[in-house]
């Protein structure tokens, strides 16, 4: 999964000399909490509605008044590239609490990533518009077990939707979760401890 398969393309932009009113204008419109800053096609800042907020409880003026961007837009950016993984861009945006990315090839801004563009891809990977069933099993760190799991859900007829596999608190086990196409808990149930795997608990107990 990479950044430039799911950024937001052909970004809205403002420029440093254009004024704060002209670009909460903009915000307001396209509903952005976010607009990039860029002078002569290079990128120079961003801008946030928190910025025009704060500009206007400044100036006491309306949303941002006359003041050009300039004045009170971030010239210190974090940025991804289109060939940073999804995965990289998701762990900045939830440490730095960002609401998005800007997406620079060089200094050429080419997209954003919004955390609705995160959303829309977490949806399209896990392929949640499709009713299925969700089980956790948990199971020793080996593929071959993997392998057996995949083949009892062949032999049942029941196509596995989707399945993240993650590290499962402990040394040396992993957690797979699977969508599978089916509206049958209990037979997936039955057929999983049949075989010997291992149900994960819903709750967590901490």
């Amino acid at each position: 999964m990479f950044v430039g398969k799911r950024m937001t393309g052909n970004p809205k932009t403002v420029s440093p000399d254009d004024t704060l009113s002209a670009a909460a204008a903009i915000m307001r419109e396209h509903r952005f909490n976010h607009l990039p800053v860029v002078e002569e096609g290079r990128m120079v800042g961003i801008l946030t509605d928190t910025d025009l907020r704060n500009a206007s409880l400044e100036s006491g003026e309306g949303p941002g008044g006359n003041r050009p961007v300039r004045d009170v837009m971030r010239t210190e950016v974090w940025s991804v590239t289109p060939e940073d993984s999804l995965e990289d861009a998701l762990l900045v945006i939830s440490q730095q609490k960002f609401g998005a990315l800007p997406v620079l090839d060089g200094d050429r801004l080419v997209g954003i990533l919004t955390k609705m563009d995160l959303l829309r891809a977490f949806v399209e990977i896990l392929d949640v518009n499709e009713v299925c069933f969700c089980v956790d099993i948990t199971f020793p760190r080996n593929m071959a077990r993997f392998e057996e799991l995949i083949r009892m859900f062949a032999e049942m007829g029941v196509a596995v939707r989707s399945c993240i596999i993650a590290p499962q608190g402990e040394i040396g086990a992993l957690n797979a979760h699977l969508r599978v196409a089916t509206i049958d808990g209990p037979a997936v149930r039955r057929a999983l401890r049949d075989h010997g795997f291992e149900i994960a608990d819903p709750v967590s107990s901490l």
